[in-house]
């Protein structure tokens, strides 16, 4: 893995999702609580861009059918519904190591192949 920075710690205010990239992946960043989170941008589900979404407590609630993922593990919390139609989702979000380093966030990817 290596780290990228990605942003300035500055431009992550506490509960907002900020898309960024890193190694060629759409993430989003955000603070809860003090900490730095980074996840895959998309929504394992549907695809849909969680940085619409909203946080609640130190997960992510997709705005399309309000699954909701654990921002530092992935794990699913709550599975998607939409309308009354409960759906069953079948994989967690990705989630990646951050780290603040001279007032930068750096986003630990995968190495180019």
């Amino acid at each position: 893995m290596d780290y990228v920075k990605v942003a300035s710690a500055s431009d992550v205010a506490e509960g907002v999702l900020v898309p960024v990239e890193a190694g060629g992946l759409k993430l989003l960043v955000t603070k809860v609580g003090g900490t730095y989170y980074a996840a895959q941008r998309k929504c394992p589900h549907l695809g849909f861009n969680l940085c619409r979404g909203k946080i609640e407590g130190e997960a992510v609630v997709c705005p399309l059918h309000k699954a909701k993922f654990d921002l530092k593990t992935g794990q699913i919390e709550r599975d998607p519904r939409l309308l009354f139609i409960g759906m069953k989702a079948k994989t967690d979000l990705t989630t990646y190591p951050v780290k603040e380093e001279d007032g930068a966030l750096h986003v630990a990817v995968p190495k180019p192949a």
